[in-house]
């Protein structure tokens, strides 16, 4: 994304990593004294850069714990309401899947689709999401095989067993929260139970993460911030800048929950406390890189 770019690569590094902390393209302009437009530009490289990366690196990853759900995002020029639609998984914090699209049918399957283009056949996650009904269909749809009944003139859609689906309902009235209800969609309750403390979870059906990281979304991007007046122009646009922050919370932000213990404390200079964690990225836990990288590394990697 650097090709024939007449600024210097840090300069491009630094807006970059700014915009995907949250600041608005207007207040950098002010701050770094680049213009809009070049800034936007940016922007659109580096979003594409990220899609290629991650369509690249994002094969074959064995999923635990898929939690989905969908937070509208404010676009003045959209002929009807957008959606933002997420996939993050529990574990690693690895986020496979983020579109934005209409809420049907149509969209769900699109998810769960592209979810399931990152997964190796026969890995089947539990999975749990909140109360919309799409979700249910689409996971039925993608996770199982055509099977033959005997006796039966043409063959059946048959559900894997191994899929485990649960859904938290949240009841609201007047914009408040009055009722939680969970409820197990698909498998049996103890399987589901025992799959979420067999990787060290709680074992309650909940969506904590996922809600989680949609807070984190409208933090990091302007465009998503409640009750702004910087709305996103074009669905574009705002796709490109969450690509852009996507392959930044991979590869180059540190997430505290992932830290490990070291096994002895490493000593630092003066007067300064020892190391006693060791920080990770969530490419670092999936297996994808051994360290996190810079901004500058990430925007320069090459691609095919």
């Amino acid at each position: 994304m650097l090709y024939r770019l007449k600024t210097h690569s840090e300069k491009v590094a630094l807006a970059l990593a700014l915009l995907a902390e949250g600041m608005d393209v207007s207040a950098l302009e002010r701050v770094i004294g680049i213009g809009e437009g070049t800034l936007r530009t940016w922007l659109t490289r580096s979003g594409k850069h990220a899609e290629k990366l991650h369509s690249v690196f994002f094969q074959e990853l064995i999923f635990a714990h898929i939690q989905l759900d969908e937070l509208w995002a404010n676009v003045r020029q959209a002929s009807q309401e957008v959606w933002l639609w997420v996939a993050t998984e529990a574990t690693t914090k690895v986020i496979p899947v983020i579109r934005l699209g209409p809420r049907t049918m149509d969209m769900a399957m699109g998810v769960v689709h592209t979810l399931c283009s990152t997964m190796p056949p026969g890995c089947t996650p539990a999975f749990t999401t909140d109360g919309l009904k799409l979700y249910f269909y689409a996971l039925t749809t993608h996770f199982g095989q055509w099977v033959m009944p005997e006796g039966a003139s043409k063959s059946l859609w048959q559900v894997s067993v191994d899929l485990l689906y649960g859904q938290v309902k949240k009841i609201q009235r007047r914009r408040r929260l009055v009722k939680v209800e969970y409820s197990l969609l698909w498998g049996e309750l103890a399987n589901l139970k025992g799959h979420l403390q067999a990787i060290g979870l709680s074992g309650r059906i909940n969506t904590a993460f996922v809600e989680r990281l949609n807070l984190t979304i409208r933090q990091s991007i302007s465009f998503l911030v409640r009750r702004t007046w910087g709305k996103a122009q074009f669905t574009p646009e705002l796709e490109l800048h969450l690509q852009w922050w996507r392959g930044y919370c991979h590869y180059s932000r540190y997430h505290e929950s992932l830290r490990v213990t070291l096994a002895s404390p490493i000593q630092r200079k003066g007067q300064q406390l020892p190391r006693c964690y060791r920080s990770r990225t969530p490419a670092m836990v999936a297996g994808l890189t051994s360290h996190r990288w810079s901004v500058l590394q990430l925007i320069s990697y090459p691609l095919p």
